[in-house]
């Protein structure tokens, strides 16, 4: 992925059905509170209502239920990423980027992709959920002109050859070792002050996600990683190069779990421990499949679901399902490792053949038709030299990205109203 749009981040939902929930606020008794200002930011404010859209923006992509409580417990932290973009829009105009040239087309189609949903089809999303496409294009901006900012400030040889060559004898050397896959969430502490904020936002995610939302979706809303654009995935790292605040916790965890608030150098980490392993042999569930899915509504009549599932003889036919019933959730072609999927599908799918249509799978969701577009075979874990590099990129891109915002933090004046 390019710097560019390396923190185009919105969830993938290819195993959650949106419906449009009853909101918490009645527009006409409060259309005067929502106009209060939130913060100000230098010369700009934050309302209110921006804090309302893009905290519905999140619960409607990240699985959270939408109550009372879950808007108490993620409201700090939205108001903090909306604190941080208005420092990056403000950041971006007085370095002479242009925000109305900005051309998001292609920003909206990786969302997409994000989102499972096919090409064209975010538009009808945002509507059927009612969200506010005046803060999902907020996001963007900011997420388009940061990156490109800090790309500005990388050196074009900032990752040598002899950089990747060392990294590469590394992992070699490590191939042996108990290795770990691993999800992190970071959020930065650039002011002493703060840290206990800090913290208590940390904890209040963790608290998301215990409740059933996913990590993988608010890490892409809320992490200050460079892995937030990948659902804070970090890979499979051996136990050697943990590092000194992590390999106490990882090492004792169970595959699944997810760690405490750790304080590392910069800020505080959460980790969700996906799966463990011993040396980087090659693992069957690391086969890949490429699947389509159609969810239909857990009270549909069972003869329904036969006769849509009759239409699916290739994955062409989810395509053509999608314009006969738009109300249906279509997925576009997902690619996942079989070890990702949730245990119920991955006893459906495991040695499902290309082109099969699966069992009706029933979820929490609803009752998913599922079909297998392609296979690949398990490769190595061991990171390419294209990984590698990237990987390395990243980790400077991460690196200069947390100076430049800190140092854009402690110049500014930003007073919190609510």
């Amino acid at each position: 992925m390019s710097h560019l749009f390396r923190r185009i981040a919105l969830p993938c939902l290819w195993f959650l059905i949106l419906a449009a929930g009853t909101s918490a606020w009645a527009p006409a008794a409060r259309a005067q509170d929502f106009m209060r200002i939130a913060a100000v930011v230098n010369e700009d404010a934050i309302s209110v209502l921006d804090v309302r859209e893009r905290t519905e923006l999140i619960l409607a992509t990240t699985g959270l239920s939408d109550t009372p409580e879950t808007r108490q417990r993620i409201i700090p932290q939205v108001l903090r990423t909306l604190i941080d973009e208005t420092l990056q829009l403000q950041e971006a105009e007085r370095q002479g980027f242009d925000l109305e040239q900005v051309n998001l087309g292609f920003a909206y189609g990786i969302v997409e992709q994000n989102l499972g949903l096919s090409a064209g089809q975010l538009q009808g999303f945002m509507q059927y959920n009612r969200l506010s496409q005046e803060t999902l294009d907020r996001q963007l901006s900011a997420e388009i002109a940061w990156s490109e900012l800090v790309t500005r400030r990388m050196r074009s040889d900032e990752v040598s050859e002899e950089d990747v060559d060392e990294e590469m004898l590394r992992i070699e050397a490590t191939a042996n070792e108990p290795a770990y896959l691993l999800a992190e969430m970071f959020l930065a502490v650039d002011e002493p002050e703060r840290e206990a904020e800090i913290e208590a936002n940390m904890r209040r995610l963790r608290e998301a996600v215990m409740s059933g939302a996913s990590f993988p979706q608010l890490a892409r809303q809320f992490s200050q990683a460079a892995s937030a654009a990948d659902g804070g995935d970090l890979g499979w790292i051996a136990q050697s190069q943990l590092g000194g605040e992590l390999a106490p916790v990882v090492t004792s965890m169970a595959v699944g779990a997810l760690s405490e608030p750790i304080r590392v150098i910069g800020g505080y980490s959460m980790i969700l421990l996906r799966e463990r392993r011993q040396g980087m042999e090659i693992d069957p569930m690391d086969a890949g499949i490429v699947m389509r899915q159609a969810v239909l509504p857990l009270d549909s009549d069972p003869a329904m679901v036969r006769e849509i599932g009759a239409l699916l003889t290739a994955c062409d036919d989810f395509g053509a399902l999608q314009q006969q019933r738009p109300n249906l959730l279509v997925s576009a072609a997902i690619t996942i490792r079989l070890g990702e999927l949730q245990p119920s599908f991955l006893e459906v799918l495991e040695d499902l053949a290309p082109g099969d249509l699966a069992q009706p799978i029933e979820s929490n969701q609803g009752i998913h038709l599922v079909m297998i577009c392609e296979r690949t075979e398990p490769e190595s874990p061991l990171a390419t030299r294209e990984e590698v590099r990237a990987n390395l990129e990243n980790a400077q891109f991460d690196l200069i990205a947390r100076g430049y915002l800190r140092d854009l933090r402690r110049q500014a004046f930003v007073d919190v109203r609510i």
